[in-house]
């Protein structure tokens, strides 16, 4: 997800202009479009309105990944994450726009083009909020394979006249040696990188850092990447500068040539400095398992809470390695210039992340608060909850739509699930309870995602009970369950019956059904699928859920009709008899509720 910052000189500006310029990340491109129609027309119109240049930032996908803002006559180049190789393009193309109506490209466009080898430099002349003429820029080798000079094309009346230039620069990249325009569907190329400091092996033949690097392959699958070989480097110590240690790094680099790689992916937390390190010596894009953990979430959250929250733990990752990442975070001045990186840009860099973090935590708290409350209310209303929890990917939303005839998303991949889902659910005795869909825990949950998620998880600590699905098919379902017995531990959510459903029966044979170590006797073998085992988890639920309903039966007068609507609108009528003294009703009542009409209960 694409944090929706407005950079650059946003001084005077009218929230609603703040607000049309963050609905520019909204649009998107296509893969053969260098701009659309769409976007010009907005960046004119709103250039006009506050006669400032725009530039918006744009990937590979066609997705706007920054958008800045200058003066009447210069705009800066943003802080737009930029790591390529000597000759090679870095995948972003620039579109800003002139003010003055004149879209010809100045020489400070063409050095900013040729400095971090963008795909394009594009500049839109407006005049009174129109499209006067655009022009492009592409890069040019020269003999020694460096892009030094520049093709330009134009003028151009309008976008559509524009067709063809991103074929040119994926022809470019060809020639480049670059494999951005080869892949299918966008889809990045990984190679995973783990670290194994011991010799350990917990299950079969695998060591721990075997395990998590196979999760981290299901991980990069969930986020869209193609996984091309996974490496594993046996290392007494982390090597402070490199992780692995530069001579694997260099080894790493000659594999991923050869294999046309474009993003390594480690399965530990990077430092800044190890980052920028790493990516100088290889030339490529260069995230860790955080990283790449927060970008599934970003892509996953819906609700308004789900974005917060990832924004938080993203803002609390970024800001103690804004240091070493060095010149990635340089903002480049004298319009789309070339000004060196600077201390002062660092320390305003990291006071805006400090100021968005307490908003978004200040939000989070009213959030939180807000939840107490309706939380508190259903306490008064007697309504329990059974809190979906387990490792990602063991089935919870397939067991809730199963349990709840509910339509909660449900597919094949790590944390398909984020922002809690709550259902009715009816029990075999009578009584009704709200079942929760959580999100799925996993190795390695980076710590600022948890602190982030608390007031997600905390349907797990308030539930008065909670229903642990575990994947009976995987081979590490032992260490899975153990990963989130701790998890729950540290939330302070172990202190309630538990009951253990090992799902997934039906892709199982009986030889792979093992005996899971449980507290308590509540395990349950179940297929979501298919329904197996369903009948016996309701009725293990409902005898150890607490009741919170009273089984009441009482003959009710016919002068006195308010009970018989009382107990309608409040609980749930099993039976109802007509007889001579009056109504004969059998009823479940919450506790809370019962004792207004206590004198009509033998």
């Amino acid at each position: 997800m694409i944090n929706i910052v407005i950079n650059g000189n946003t001084q005077s500006l009218k929230k609603s202009v703040l607000k049309e310029l963050e609905d520019l990340f909204d649009l998107q491109m296509g893969r053969d479009e260098l701009l659309s129609e769409e976007l010009a027309l907005r960046m004119a119109v709103l250039t006009s309105a506050i006669n400032r240049e725009i530039a918006v930032y744009i990937d590979r996908k066609g997705t706007v990944v920054d958008v800045s803002i200058g003066n009447s006559s210069t705009v800066t180049l943003s802080e737009i994450e930029i790591s390529c190789g000597r000759g090679r393009l870095s995948g972003i193309r620039c579109v800003h726009t002139h003010p003055n109506g004149n879209g010809m490209l100045s020489s400070v466009d063409v050095n900013a083009l040729l400095k971090v080898n963008l795909d394009a430099m594009t500049a839109i002349g407006v005049y009174e909020g129109c499209i006067n003429e655009i022009y492009t820029a592409l890069p040019v080798k020269d003999e020694t394979g460096v892009f030094s000079d520049v093709e330009i094309y134009g003028p151009f009346k309008n976008t559509t006249d524009m067709d063809g230039i991103m074929k040119l620069i994926y022809e470019r990249d060809r020639l480049s040696g670059t494999i951005m325009h080869e892949i299918d569907e966008d889809k990045e190329r990984a190679v995973l990188v783990g670290l194994e400091e011991n010799n350990r092996k917990v299950s079969g033949n695998k060591s721990p850092e075997e395990i998590s690097l196979d999760e981290l392959e299901e991980l990069a699958a969930t986020a869209g990447a193609i996984v091309l070989r996974k490496i594993i480097q046996k290392k007494s110590t982390r090597d402070a500068a490199y992780f692995i240690g530069k001579g694997k790094i260099e080894e790493i680099v000659l594999m991923c040539q050869s294999l046309d790689a474009n993003l390594i992916i480690f399965d530990d937390e990077l430092t800044g400095a190890q980052v920028r390190n790493i990516e100088n010596a290889t030339g490529m894009r260069v995230i860790d398992r955080t990283t790449l953990i927060l970008d599934i979430f970003a892509k996953r959250a819906k609700s308004r809470e789900g974005k917060l929250q990832v924004e938080l733990a993203q803002l609390k990752y970024r800001l103690p390695r804004l240091t070493g990442m060095g010149t990635q975070l340089s903002r480049l001045g004298g319009g789309i210039g070339t000004r060196g990186p600077g201390e002062k840009k660092l320390e305003v860099d990291k006071r805006h992340i400090r100021t968005r973090i307490k908003h978004l935590e200040n939000e989070l708290s009213e959030i939180k608060k807000r939840r107490n409350l309706i939380r508190s209310s259903k306490k008064r209303n007697a309504i329990p909850s059974i809190a979906l929890v387990g490792y990602t990917n063991t089935g919870k939303s397939t067991l809730m739509n199963r349990l709840c005839n509910a339509d909660v998303l449900a597919e094949n991949k790590l944390f398909a699930t984020l922002d809690p889902t709550a259902r009715l659910l009816e029990l075999p005795d009578g009584r009704k309870c709200m079942l929760i869909d959580t999100v799925g825990f996993i190795r390695k949950l980076p710590h600022d995602l948890v602190d982030a998620f608390k007031s997600t998880l905390e349907e797990a600590v308030y539930a008065d009970v909670l229903l642990h699905v575990a994947d009976l098919s995987n081979d590490e379902v032992a260490e899975q369950i153990e990963v989130v017995n701790n998890l729950l531990d540290s939330l302070g959510a172990t202190n309630k019956p538990i009951v253990l459903a090992l799902n997934k029966t039906d892709i199982c044979g009986e030889d792979a059904r093992v005996c899971v170590k449980h507290p308590s006797d509540m395990v349950y073998e179940i297929s979501a699928l298919t329904g197996e085992g369903i009948d016996n988890l309701l009725k293990g639920l409902a005898e150890v859920l607490p009741s919170q309903e009273q089984h009441v039966v009482m003959t009710v007068p016919y002068s006195e009709g308010w009970v018989i609507s009382y107990v309608h609108d409040n609980g749930k009528v099993i039976e109802q008899e007509y007889t001579e003294e009056g109504i004969k009703m059998t009823a479940l009542l919450p506790v809370s509720k019962a004792d207004r009409v206590k004198d009509y209960i033998p």
